[in-house]
């Protein structure tokens, strides 16, 4: 599809309201040059309606230290002379990952005269024989599908026999269906920012359009794995922390299309 000079300039506008013009992603590729050659893949004016709709909504979080400092607010508010454990979602093997990068900052911001206790773990190993003392505090910075928090639950039940009414999970950014996912492992689920599915839920989308449909032709064009279609587990997300995670739709960080050319992806994952 050929993109007028109108079009053109939506799309220059809708990147400047989101303050974009002058970033870079994790390539060092200017972001709104990207965004115009993901415009150039469209067919019809359906997929650039809801390309531009996508983009509207896309959430690139650069604020992280004013959401940790947010979160480390919230907690000492909650938790005021209490014990807590503050520790990051991980997974079997306690690879890095993203809820470190929130744990760590964590430590610049809370205030551990606030608490009658508080430890910043990686794991609950040194306090196996003392778990159900504490306010246990999982921290993340996205919770796309609710599955690698659940599973740290259950291992962490299963090797210390903590119990959900002792855990919290904080973090800067949520999907909705996420959160209903996780309902039963916590107590509470404290999101910064809650986001619903970018296609299968309600939006200001002209109705005359089928999201799923119309994206699924523009996906179709991408080199996306089955078990990411739609993003993880059909997460449907339009989210870049400090890295884009998986749950986010492909359209946006995958690296190829169908004939193995470079896709232009906004926001690769690396």
């Amino acid at each position: 599809m050929d993109i007028s000079l109108e079009q053109l300039n939506e799309i220059d506008e809708i990147i400047l309201q989101k303050g974009w013009g002058d970033l870079t992603n994790n390539r060092g590729e200017l972001i709104n040059s990207i965004t115009f050659e993901l415009f150039e893949r469209v067919n019809d004016h359906e997929e650039f309606v809801l390309l531009k709709s996508l983009i509207k909504r896309y959430f690139l979080c650069t604020e992280y230290d004013q959401f940790c400092f947010k979160i480390a607010k919230h907690i000492e508010d909650l938790f005021y002379n209490e014990p807590i454990i503050i520790i990051p979602v991980s997974d079997k093997d306690r690879k890095i990952k993203s809820g470190h990068a929130v744990s760590y900052d964590l430590t610049r911001f809370l205030d551990d005269d606030k608490f009658s206790e508080m430890q910043i773990l990686e794991s609950l190993d040194s306090v196996s024989n003392r778990i159900a003392d504490f306010n246990i505090i999982v921290v993340d910075d996205f919770v796309g599908s609710g599955s690698q928090f659940r599973a740290f639950v259950k291992k962490c039940a299963a090797s210390y026999g903590l119990q959900a009414e002792n855990v919290y999970l904080y973090s800067i950014a949520m999907m909705a269906k996420a959160r209903e996912r996780i309902s039963d492992f916590c107590y509470a689920a404290i999101p910064m920012v809650e986001f619903s599915r970018s296609l299968s839920d309600p939006s200001e989308l002209d109705q005359a359009i089928d999201p799923i449909q119309v994206y699924g032709r523009i996906e179709a064009r991408a080199d996306v794995g089955r078990n990411y279609r739609r993003g993880f587990l059909r997460s449907e997300a339009l989210v870049t922390m400090k890295k884009t995670p998986n749950n986010t739709l492909p359209i946006f960080w995958c690296k190829h299309d169908q004939h193995g050319k470079l896709w232009p992806a906004i926001f690769p994952r690396g």
